[in-house]
Formats: structure tokens, sequence, C-alpha cells
């Protein structure tokens, strides 16, 4: 009898043992399974990357998705223009506290300066390049949950057709949802592919790539090459795009952030029409989604969860036109926002500012500047591009 409990005391033991090491492992699993967040499983193999293209689309939006497809996405493809000078691109180092040192509104200007003269040169010039593959990739992404059958059998025929749409099943698309979205797509692309970079854009923006990928590459040689003048400090993590600093919180319409109290004004953003983020970055921001708090507009909930980091390299860049409205049209523009199909058609066959109408005076387009990073956020935005 003593035998007969002394066994049943062993194998309950055994048994309470073993389940306890099945839940544990399963809570350790879950919680270094941030890819779970998307629910997307499965994405064709692609060797490794340079340039992910990221593009926020909606379910209904087949024709725009068309357009880009037909036209600035074939830019760079293959790359055919020659390497943009390392000595024109700026790497920032660290100060005496630590923090990278930005370009000051002069060595801004200047540098806008340098690349009209070379952009004029290379279009002037007739002398024949020769072309380079740089491997990058692109998605559509669109959030199915709740679809109506139609319109996912339609976004199913699209898929076959061109493979190129990230389907989110756990997203419902709507604009409530945008920064989930970026969440559920980086989620996605940083745990199925190896890229160096993410190019975010909207589907209502049109993106010269051939000149941002060939700036992004000479960026990319030069850091490596530059890499051991870092010594213990990270090496700085790109962060490009046209940043705001003085953007008062939204308290009515569908950009209200009510939860929004971290300070007077929003943390420094790159504006949402287009940005270009380096690997680490989206990493981070994938990894501890669940942590992170989510705010209405994609583009300040990143500008928000990256403002803790000192390696983060802002650049500021007069060239993404990615405003909430159309800045007067500038030959330098390689990002551009708020572009419809005819436009983008456009642009694609070098015609500049189609958009341009008889009131054009009466219209208030936002100003251009250099953004000053040695004053207070709300002086930030004083000096124009002229």
């Amino acid at each position: 009898m003593r035998r007969m409990n002394n066994l049943l005391t062993l194998f309950t033991s055994m048994s309470a043992f073993f389940f306890g090491c099945f839940i544990t492992t399963l809570l350790t699993s879950v919680d270094k399974c941030p890819a779970q967040k998307s629910g997307v499983h499965k994405l064709e193999p692609h060797p490794e990357l340079f340039l992910m293209v990221l593009i926020l689309s909606a379910p209904r939006y087949e024709e725009k998705r068309n357009v880009i497809r037909e036209t600035w996405l074939k830019l760079g493809r293959p790359l055919a223009l020659p390497y943009y000078p390392e000595e024109f691109v700026y790497l920032p180092l660290y100060g005496p506290m630590g923090h990278l040192q930005m370009e000051n509104t002069n060595d801004q200007a200047n540098r806008l300066r340098i690349f009209m003269d070379w952009l004029e040169g290379v279009q002037n010039s007739k002398t024949e390049v020769p072309k380079r593959n740089i491997k990058l990739k692109h998605f559509f992404a669109i959030g199915t949950q709740g679809l109506s059958p139609d319109l996912r059998y339609q976004l199913e025929k699209e898929q076959k057709k061109h493979l190129d749409l990230l389907l989110l099943p756990r997203l419902i698309d709507t604009y409530a949802n945008l920064t989930e979205k970026l969440l559920h797509s980086m989620d996605a692309l940083t745990h199925h592919y190896d890229f160096s970079y993410l190019l975010k854009v909207d589907d209502d923006s049109y993106v010269k790539l051939d000149y941002l990928l060939n700036e992004l590459v000479s960026y990319d040689r030069k850091l490596l090459r530059r890499s051991k003048e870092y010594r213990d400090n990270p090496l700085p993590a790109l962060y490009w795009g046209y940043f705001n600093g003085r953007s008062n919180i939204k308290t009515k319409g569908q950009w209200a952030e009510p939860n929004y109290y971290l300070s007077m004004r929003y943390n420094t953003y790159a504006l949402g029409g287009g940005y270009v983020l380096a690997r680490k970055l989206c990493e981070y921001m994938a990894n501890n989604s669940h942590h992170l708090s989510t705010y209405v507009s994609e583009d300040i909930s990143v500008g928000t969860w990256l403002a803790p980091f000192r390696h983060v390299y802002r650049h500021h860049d007069p060239r993404f036109d990615t405003a909430y409205m159309a800045r007067k049209c500038k030959k330098y523009h390689f990002v551009l926002h708020k572009r419809n199909e005819t436009i983008m058609r456009d642009l694609y066959n070098g015609k500049l500012c189609t958009f341009e109408v008889a009131n054009e005076k009466q219209l208030q387009r936002p100003t251009e500047y250099y953004y000053d990073w040695h004053k207070t956020a709300d002086k930030c935005c004083d000096n124009l591009v002229i």
C-alpha cells in the first residue's frame, strides 16, 4: 500500500513537472514570437534586399496600385544613374555628450544646391552610364479582416496576377487603424525578409525611386566605409524624411489624439507621405509593438517611438514633399505626396507641376523650410527654402 502511495506521489509530481514545463515553454514561445501580431505566416522567399518599399493602400484602390506599378516602381530597375558622390553625403558624428550632430540650416541649404548642380549635370550629360541591379522589393499593405466576399475575391485575383500584396488577416482596414497597419506590416516584413532600409509611402505618393535609391546607396557605402570611426558608439540609424517639430496636438476631427499627453506639441516626426527607416528601427518597432502606445497618426507614432534614441539620424530633407498638401512644385522633389493617377503618369513622362491651376496665387501651399536642430521645436522651421 505504501509502495502504491509512493508511486502515485511520484506520478503526480512528474505530471505536474512536465505540465509546468509545457506551460513555461508555451508562454516563452509566445513572448519570443512577435511575428504572430500580423498573422502573416508565409511570404514568397527572396534573397537579401537593399530596399523594401512599403506602400500603405486600401482594399478598393486597385487603380491607384496599377498606376504605381506602371510608373515609379519601374524606376531604378535597373539603376541607370552615376554614383552620387559620397563627399556630397552628410554623415553625422557623435558630439561630446554622445548625441549625433545634425546639419545646421546653412549646411542643409548648401547640400541642396550641390544636389541641384549634380542633377543638372546628370540630366544634360550624354555619357552612357553602366546599369546597376540594386535588390529591392515592394508590397502594398492591405488589411483583410471583415472584407466582403466580393472584395476578397478581387484582392485574391490581383494577388495572383502581381504577387505584391501584403494581406494582413488580423487588421480591419480603416484610417483609425493606420498605426496598427504599419506595425503589422513591419512585423511581417522584418520576420520574413532581410533588408537594409525600408521606404514607407502612401498610395497617393509618387517617388522618383531611381534618385532616392542612388543617394541611399551612396549613404550606405559611406557609412560602412567609415564605421570604425564610431568606435564604441552605435552606428547612426537613418530616419530620412521631411520633419516637423512644431505641430500642435489635434483635439478635433479624424486626426484628434485624445491620448497624446507627453508634451505640449507632438514630438518631432517625419511627415507621413513618405520616409525611409533603417532596418534596426523597423525591428525595434516590430519586436516591441505590444509595449508601444499607438496614436491615430502613424507618422506621429513613429516619431514618438524613436524620440529617446541617441543613434537615430533624423535627416531632414526638403526634397521630400510629404505634407497633407502638395507644396509648390520643384524640380528637385523626389518624394511627392497627394498626387492622383493623372499626375503620376505626367511625372513619369517627365512633366512637372501639372497640378498648377489658374488661381494658384490664391492657393496657400505649405512653405518649404530647413530644420534648425539647434533651436527649440517651436522655432525649428523658420528658415525657408528660397
